[in-house]
């Protein structure tokens, strides 16, 4: 047994040990503290460009929040801006990961009265971004009560080649139409998008409410689409043919005239229409400036598909 070994005498290793470590420490160890040192200036360079606060602007769609209680449904219209723009400051790495749907842009009119409105513009941007600027500040709209109601859908077809009779089924025939009142109450049609069908097609029509002058007014329709089925199969025998006025009695002459649609389309067996050339629009004559539908003198098992409208200006001799 060594003397180190002996029993009651404190066992060398473990000095040996700390002693070893503490001399490896201070070896070179101004050379390693310059190391660490350029070590974490070169990592302070490298990433000075990433920890760097910038700025950076988005576009985000602006919501109308309303929380107010009670038994009536209440609608927004007219809200103006319907977009803002919203300036963000962060780390260039943070706002690079950052998309105008992370932000929310909106206006509170709870417990606002109906009518016209103006708030204040708030916005929430994302974790680790702070909103330094949102343009507008002010957002100003009406509320309404919401009011709804359900319309027919018209049909707009493109024009159909002259030697058919086509027949279409729209499912649903009828949509919602809802919105703010005021809104609602100046829709005057709901169509589908102009289209064209053949001969057993099916497609979905997107829905377009009009007003009484033709503008496009901003409800919503439910659904938002009908399904447009061709359900006619086959030509028929159909001939389009120009419209040519009935000669006015003796003492009148027509100083000027108009025919709308100039030519009519005639359904019939198609040995028969193959002959006729035009049709005669027989009116009754008088004096002065006058519009008309006129009758056709046709053929036995011919009729015209189409309405036709006569504006003529007569005087005596």
């Amino acid at each position: 047994m060594s003397q180190s070994e002996l029993p009651g005498q404190p066992a060398a290793r473990p000095v040996r040990a700390v002693r070893y470590w503490w001399q490896r420490f201070l070896h070179n160890l101004p050379q390693k503290l310059l190391a660490l040192a350029l070590a974490s200036v070169v990592w302070f360079v490298a990433t000075q460009d990433r920890r760097a606060t910038v700025l950076q602007t988005y576009e985000v769609a602006l919501e109308v929040r309303d929380t107010t209680g009670g038994n009536e449904r209440r609608a927004i219209s007219n809200l103006t801006p319907a977009t803002v723009r919203v300036t963000l400051s962060g780390s260039r790495q943070r706002l690079g990961a950052v998309n105008a749907s992370d932000i929310a842009a909106y206006v509170d009119v709870t417990d606002a009265s109906n009518g016209q409105f103006s708030r204040t513009v708030r916005v929430i941007g994302p974790d680790n971004a702070r909103s330094i600027k949102v343009a507008p500040t002010i957002a100003r709209g009406r509320i309404d009560a919401e009011a709804s109601r359900t319309q027919p859908v018209i049909l707009s077809i493109t024009s159909s080649p002259g030697d058919s009779l086509p027949r279409y089924l729209l499912s649903p025939r009828q949509v919602t139409v809802s919105g703010p009142s005021q809104q609602v109450d100046t829709v005057d049609r709901v169509v589908t998008v102009p289209m064209s069908l053949g001969q057993g097609d099916q497609r979905e029509a997107r829905l377009m409410a009009l007003s009484a002058e033709g503008v496009p007014v901003d409800v919503q329709l439910q659904p938002a689409s009908v399904t447009v089925t061709r359900i006619d199969s086959g030509t028929l025998p159909i001939r389009s043919v120009p419209v040519r006025l009935s000669s006015p009695p003796d003492g009148l002459k027509v100083t000027s005239s108009n025919i709308e649609p100039s030519t009519v389309r005639l359904i019939g067996p198609a040995d028969i229409i193959a002959g006729i050339g035009n049709v005669t629009a027989e009116l009754n004559y008088r004096a002065g400036t006058f519009s008309a539908q006129p009758t056709f003198n046709l053929p036995d098992g011919v009729r015209s598909l189409d309405r036709v409208t006569v504006q003529v200006t007569a005087e005596a001799q």
